[in-house]
């Protein structure tokens, strides 16, 4: 199992080989399709390379959004909820099912100079595949790569702690919201506690935080609102949740 799988077209085999390796250098194992050896059934191969690895980075571009393949492979990556989409290329207009992802506009697929947009890429990394990159200290995530407010009464990318009490009982939804629109996180109850993963996405003219989470008890991907109705303070809301009243509030740090 790798830690990273990379969807790509031949076209921009160069520039991905130069990613790989500056990934692999970092400490990450990373598949493609250059591992494909002639004797086998490559569309086996590379669905269980895509199905096993922990994160999937979809290399967008002017040839990519024409490939077959790689739509495929964005797309079963997506329904896991280990989609993290790059691009290196300016005008792509990617397929239309993948435009409410956040990608990073990479300067260099070598990851160099480290700017902020390759540090809130390799921390994104980071969170979904539970594993630091070796000598980069990285951040899981305060801000976005979409850019806009510093996330007053927003919405952002980063932690979010989402709870509610009743008489006795407790219940903690502990997410990390990523900036490519990727959620991971847990669910806490006081007997249980379940791993979660999906999509997240705001509407900040509705105060909807809308929730595509699969995971836990859950059958299949589940689609969840959680509508804020006040905010406390710059960070804390008081919302609606499943038919309850509960409290969503940005972790510090």
């Amino acid at each position: 199992m790798s830690d990273i799988f990379i969807s790509y077209a031949r076209e921009d085999e160069a520039r991905v080989h130069e990613l790989a390796r500056a990934l692999t250098q970092l400490g990450w194992s990373v598949w493609s399709d250059r591992a494909l050896i002639p004797s086998e059934e490559y569309d086996e191969r590379i669905e269980r390379e895509l199905d096993s690895a922990k994160c999937v980075i979809v290399v967008w571009s002017h040839a990519s959004v024409k490939s077959r393949w790689v739509r495929a492979e964005a797309s079963a990556a997506d329904q896991q909820g280990k989609l993290v989409p790059v691009s290196f290329d300016s005008g792509v207009v990617v397929p239309i099912l993948f435009r409410q992802l956040n990608r990073a506009k990479l300067s260099s697929p070598a990851l160099e100079p480290r700017d902020e947009v390759i540090n809130a890429l390799l921390g994104e990394i980071a969170a979904v595949t539970g594993k630091t990159p070796k000598g980069v200290a990285v951040e899981q995530q305060r801000g976005s790569r979409a850019g806009g407010r510093s996330g007053a009464r927003m919405v952002t990318a980063g932690r979010w702690l989402l709870t509610t009490k009743f008489m006795w009982a407790q219940a903690v939804y502990d997410l990390q919201l990523l900036p490519s629109g990727i959620l991971t996180g847990t669910g806490a109850w006081s007997i249980s506690r379940v791993q979660y993963s999906g999509r997240w996405q705001y509407d900040n003219s509705l105060q909807i935080l809308q929730l595509e989470l699969s995971g836990g008890t859950l059958e299949g991907t589940k689609s969840l609102i959680v509508q804020i109705t006040k905010w406390e303070d710059d960070y804390t809301a008081t919302c609606t949740f499943q038919g309850w009243r509960w409290q969503l509030k940005k972790a510090p740090g």
